[in-house]
């Protein structure tokens, strides 16, 4: 029964021994494992762990783990501390910064393990480390990027709720708040109640919280209750299984960009408008043009037609004045010729007294006629005048009309091309109006 017994706990140490030998060969193939002595000497490594520092496995052996590090940390107290810690049993893990053989900076993710004897001794250290250099290297760099972007950006966090979880001294001067005015504030303490209270504000939430960024600009409300305007991202951040446990915003503040934009786009629908009203302004101005040439030329035939009528008008006098020169020269010899009959009658006696009486009333006659015609003739000599006097004034009206004509012709033409330079004035204006607004 003895040997039963000695049999079976030899079979069951034999398992557990063959357990630990498969458990440890599956950690020195897949990870890079070394011991030390209690004294910190090198007693063996995988060659894992040999190429991870960059020696080989016989050139570690025998050399003190100060060999693998920095000379200022193995100089120190808390490398003492460190390895005092150990010999008393205490196991010590992290990330660990190294030195491989050619003086380069290596990091490792290790556990040291102290190995104890039956009465609780430290006998020897295990470390098993994977190498996590490039790891920390990426991580260096992104969190160099980051600070770099905090330098020279406003950045602010939050909880996937919205809750703000911290801010740096950009954001914080932008918007005019102290760090403890907005932790633990949510996110619409920074917008307007109408931004705060409409559908796109939940759906941009509804996108960060499905692990999708947003960037954009975005109109925020500073302590002062000011409109301020950011260039934003916003990134959530993933863990391990892709979900989202925070999100981080970097903004630039445009808000005088931005103001300064409107301000262009004002004034390019400001001189988009003028212009509209130059153009209809020339349009209404060439139409005027016309019509006073159209005037002009009216005036021009009926002052034409008029100063034909006068000329018609002084033709005539001039004829009237020829009837009344011979009507004139009648009346002269018929005077001479009742004379001539009074004399006759004279000398005729009583027998002609009859007839001189009949020559007198024809003398008399004969001279009325004659003082009438020299007053018409006086008449129509100063029609005469009048209306050569008109002729020549009508004419010269004429050509200052026709100069009119002219002028206006020429005040036209500049019209129109104040129009065509207001109507590309409009097209400039409207293209660099649609420009802004983008």
């Amino acid at each position: 029964m003895f040997n039963n017994k000695t049999k079976a706990q030899l079979a069951q140490t034999q398992n557990e021994l063959q357990h630990f030998t498969a458990l440890h060969d599956a950690l020195d193939a897949s990870m890079a494992m070394v011991e030390f002595g209690t004294d910190g000497v090198i007693l063996r490594c995988n060659a894992r762990f040999a190429s991870s520092v960059g020696y080989r496995v016989e050139e570690l052996q025998g050399r003190h783990h100060r060999t693998l590090c920095h000379p200022e940390y193995a100089a120190s107290a808390d490398y003492a501390d460190f390895w005092n810690r150990l010999r008393k049993g205490e196991p010590m893990q992290g990330r660990f910064s190294r030195m491989n053989k050619s003086g380069a900076p290596i990091w490792l993710e290790a556990t040291y393990s102290p190995v104890l004897d039956d009465a609780g001794r430290t006998v020897k250290i295990v470390k098993v480390a994977s190498d996590i250099t490039e790891r920390v290297r990426e991580s260096g760099m992104l969190r160099s990027v980051t600070e770099a972007l905090g330098r020279s950006m406003a950045v602010i966090e939050f909880g996937m709720d919205g809750t703000i979880l911290t801010a740096n001294d950009n954001f914080l001067s932008a918007m005019g708040y102290t760090l403890d005015g907005v932790r633990g504030k949510h996110h619409n303490m920074l917008c307007t109640p109408e931004y705060t209270a409409s559908r796109e504000y939940a759906q941009l939430w509804e996108r960060l919280n499905s692990g999708a960024f947003f960037s954009g600009q975005c109109e925020r409300v500073n302590q002062r209750g000011e409109t301020v305007w950011l260039e934003a991202t916003y990134n959530p951040v993933l863990d391990p299984d892709g979900r989202p446990i925070k999100v981080v915003k970097f903004a630039t503040d445009v808000t005088e960009r931005i103001k300064r934009l409107q301000a262009e786009k004002d004034s390019a629908a400001s001189a988009y408008r003028i212009s509209l009203e130059t153009e209809a302004l020339s349009n209404n101005g060439e139409q005027v043009i016309q019509q006073t040439v159209d005037k002009m030329r009216a005036i021009s035939s009926m002052v034409k037609d008029a100063s034909g009528q006068v000329s018609n008008l002084g033709a005539h006098s001039e004829r009237i004045g020829a009837i009344v020169a011979t009507i004139k020269e009648i009346a002269d010899r018929t005077n001479l010729l009742a004379l001539n009959a009074a004399i006759e009658a004279a000398r005729a006696g009583e027998a002609g007294r009859g007839f001189a009486v009949v020559a007198d009333e024809v003398r008399k006659l004969a001279e009325r006629t004659r003082n009438s015609t020299t007053e018409i003739a006086g008449t129509v000599d100063r029609v005469q005048v009048d209306t050569r006097a008109a002729v020549t004034s009508m004419n010269s009206s004429l050509d200052e009309v026709e100069q009119g004509v002219v002028l206006a012709h020429e005040a036209g033409a500049a019209i129109e091309q104040m129009r065509l330079g207001a109507q590309r004035v409009v097209h400039v204006v409207r293209d660099f109006s649609s420009t802004v607004g983008e």
